[in-house]
């Protein structure tokens, strides 16, 4: 009997209304008749459009079943990738963690496709889901075992706030032996497009997007170089003043599981 994995896809947002409001209800209703092996938690960094009431009026039964998770945090003052991404993928609770920006469809049963393509890759792979175009929002669709992501210490947090760091992740993973599989399939990797100033707007960094690329990359490139694979030290993600949608404190021992070794 073949044993099917079961999928996190994490998702964070930080004043992008505009967005998630397109893509939140799409995405859970695409994927439903699995929502037994597939969750979807959305970390809301202290978002001031909106979010968390719409969430909250439009999600109630997603919400009670627990197929939609929601927290919130005002830990993180200006907008940093790596930091928001490790938070929402310690906070997951299934064997696969999938990145899924707040501006990105899964597509029809896209949990299903992403439930085949680690049935017939059972290794520690990583799966890319971009769609070849760098422009076309997909390149952060990123999924590997909860294990791996742990092991290899999450997204780079000494990076400037964007860019570079879903590379830097890929790269480590290949590095360290992950093998990299690469699913272009348009069905499943759609994603609104953004303006480059758009992309970095709630960062509050006096970078532009061609500088913070290029300070990430040659960060990547000399880690790499020098044999470390992996980022942060032990101590990445934000573990404190996280809040459930009944504000309620999420325990430390909530965001890492007795059985994970952190590194």
């Amino acid at each position: 009997m073949i044993e099917v994995p079961a999928i996190s896809f994490c998702i964070t947002c930080k004043n992008r209304f505009h967005q998630i409001s397109q893509t939140l209800r799409k995405n859970l209703d695409d994927n439903c008749l699995f929502q037994d092996l597939i969750e979807f938690i959305l970390v809301d960094f202290g978002s001031t459009d909106g979010l968390q009431e719409w969430v909250r009026s439009n999600f109630e039964n997603e919400l009670r079943n627990g197929y939609l998770k929601y927290y919130y945090t005002e830990e993180l003052l200006s907008w940093h990738a790596s930091v928001a991404k490790n938070t929402a993928h310690l906070l997951a609770n299934n064997e696969i963690v999938v990145n899924l920006d707040c501006d990105n469809y899964t597509g029809s049963f896209g949990g299903r496709f992403l439930m085949r393509q680690f049935i017939k890759n059972p290794g520690n792979c990583v799966v890319h889901q971009y769609g070849g175009d760098p422009y076309d929002g997909s390149f952060g669709r990123i999924g590997m075992r909860r294990t791996q992501f742990i092991e290899i210490g999450g997204y780079d947090e000494e990076f400037e706030p964007m860019l570079y760091q879903d590379l830097d992740l890929i790269n480590r993973l290949r590095v360290k032996g992950s093998p990299y599989i690469f699913v272009p399939d348009s069905r499943y990797n759609r994603a609104i497009r953004n303006t480059k100033e758009a992309g970095i707007s709630q960062t509050d960094s006096k970078l532009g997007w061609f500088d913070m690329y290029q300070i990430n990359m040659k960060r990547s490139l000399e880690n790499i170089r020098n044999g470390k694979l992996i980022a942060n030290h032990g101590n990445w993600g934000i573990r404190k003043n996280i809040y459930d949608i009944h504000e309620n404190l999420v325990n430390e021992f909530k965001l890492i599981h007795t059985h994970d070794k952190i590194i």
